[in-house]
């Protein structure tokens, strides 16, 4: 920490309210590595190397030994004081189970230590130490008879974005490397990560024409609870969430698609497709087909996975409004990186995702699935992809930050629809690439993330290609998804409660 402090300077860092729509989150991933070739202890992701690039990392990312705060406007900061940095969690233990009986059990994560399991259900940035978010967290793991080691990261969302988290673990496997190697000659490439949140403010538009009627009703009403959220602190409203129960009982599914089976459906529907879509999008099939199956296996009468006090929220939001539910929602975080032209060529770790969200009838879910089906839902996830361009991205830049608790009414608006999923497309990650030393990770997924209906897509291993689709559910919507005909047909794979 000395050095750490010595290399950074103090800073206030203020976060865009399109960071803060993410502030109640985090961005957890875990790295499965076998040492298949038995490296010495000493030698397989040395534990002093391993940490000392953690640290030197986070030279490059001051942003992540901060203390996250609020100013006398309820505008977020994070305060990095190098005299009082917000020291990262970091821990690295052995642990009593051999590598490939983890592997077999299909890296089964309840087979892990205690601590691993309580980092990775919290839905906050990061567990509270001290009445303070820890924006990142690391814990590894090292299996018995030195086979093998687990890497989990946790980051604070709005702090990072996908592209952001990713600008970091690749960065600190490629510090490990380089400590790692022994050469004189070995020289460590210099790096430029942008943190600062004024290179998108620029952009902000004060006119609403572009974007949806939906979204700007939701985002111009006067919403007290909003208000009355936001005047908590960040550490507050982390704490409240922490202990709402909303965690309960929520596991973790990842199924496997190969390629060949979603570009055969992709075929297929689009003989239903209408005249102004050419060609749907991956995208398009495999958000179709992940609502399918969340909607048909979720029973509409029922707050389902929603511990008694968000239940007891959804009523006192709604309050007499609230009845039977007619509509499915799916709400897709879009990254707006390409329609931004300040960020072209620039490493910008914050947060460019515009949350757009389509509905459909439970009538429309209650029929037969089928190519047709799935062409339905395509078209309607295509034309809201399609929808965003450079306007709509100004304006909705401009509309979050109108109020100082912008991000709340989005977030509350989607906290009172009872029956919804997120789903994120990742798919062009390469996080199965990630070598700290020890070569590509033998697995790279997420954990559960203690919301429910929380999908995230993500490419497939390199030896096995195709689509790995990560599902945080309730236990009772889980188990029917396994038992979904359609949805299984184009599963090869299954790991159930990871």
């Amino acid at each position: 920490m000395d050095r750490l402090a010595k290399n950074i300077k103090s800073e206030a860092i203020y976060l865009d309210e399109v960071d803060n729509t993410s502030s109640i989150t985090s961005i957890p991933i875990h790295f499965w590595y076998e040492n298949a070739s038995n490296v010495p202890a000493d030698k397989f992701l040395p534990p002093e190397i391993l940490e000392a690039s953690f640290f030197r990392t986070l030279e490059e990312f001051p942003i992540l030994v901060g203390h996250l705060k609020s100013d006398a406007n309820w505008k977020t900061y994070v305060d990095v004081d190098k005299d009082n940095l917000n020291a990262p969690e970091y821990s690295d233990s052995p642990c009593d189970v051999h590598f490939h009986t983890i592997r077999d059990a299909g890296f089964d994560t309840k087979m892990l230590p205690n601590t691993f399991i309580d980092a990775r259900v919290i839905p906050v940035p990061a567990a509270l130490v001290g009445g303070s978010i820890k924006p990142i967290r690391a814990h590894i793991f090292r299996f018995k008879e030195n086979s093998g080691a687990v890497i989990f990261i946790m980051a604070a969302h709005n702090v990072f974005n996908g592209y952001g988290f990713h600008c970091f673990v690749t960065r600190w496997a490629e510090i490990s490397r380089w400590m790692q190697d022994a050469s004189d000659s070995a020289v460590l490439p210099t790096r430029a990560f942008v943190h600062d949140r004024s290179v998108v403010s620029a952009i902000r538009s004060s006119e609403t024409d572009a974007l949806e009627s939906s979204l700007r009703n939701v985002m111009l009403r006067s919403d007290p609870m909003a208000k009355i959220i936001g005047w908590f602190s960040p550490n507050t409203r982390a704490m409240l969430l922490r202990h709402s129960g909303v965690t309960t009982d929520f596991i973790n599914c990842a199924f496997h698609i190969p390629t060949e089976a979603i570009d055969a459906l992709q075929t297929e529907a689009q003989a239903f497709a209408p005249p102004d879509i050419p060609r749907y999008t991956k995208n398009d099939i495999i958000v179709s087909l992940v609502a399918i199956a969340i909607a048909q296996s979720t029973a509409w009468d029922k707050y389902e996975g929603k511990s008694p006090l968000v239940s007891a929220l959804n009523r006192l939001l709604l309050g007499k409004f609230l009845s039977e539910p007619t509509k499915f929602t799916v709400s897709m975080p879009i990254d707006m990186r390409s329609h931004i032209k300040s960020l072209k060529g620039v490493a910008y770790t914050g947060n460019t995702t515009f949350q757009k969200w389509f509905s459909a009838s439970n009538y429309l879910f209650s029929m037969e699935p089928s190519a047709r089906l799935v062409a339905e839902l395509a078209t309607r996830t295509h034309r809201v992809v399609a929808s965003i361009g450079e306007r709509a991205v100004s304006q909705y830049f401009g509309l979050l930050n109108r109020t100082p608790y912008g991000h709340l009414q989005c977030m509350l608006h989607q906290v009172q629809l009872r029956h919804m999923m997120y789903i994120a497309n990742n798919t062009r990650s390469a996080f199965h690439t990630v070598d700290f030393g020890a070569g590509a990770p033998a697995l790279a997924r997420p954990p559960s993330h203690g919301f429910p209906n929380l999908v995230i897509v993500l490419p497939g291993h390199p030896r096995v290609g195709g689509y790995e689709v990560s599902f945080t559910l309730c236990r009772e919507v889980a188990e029917r998804i396994v038992n979904h005909k359609y949805w299984m047909s184009f599963v090869d794979k299954c790991d159930f409660d990871v």
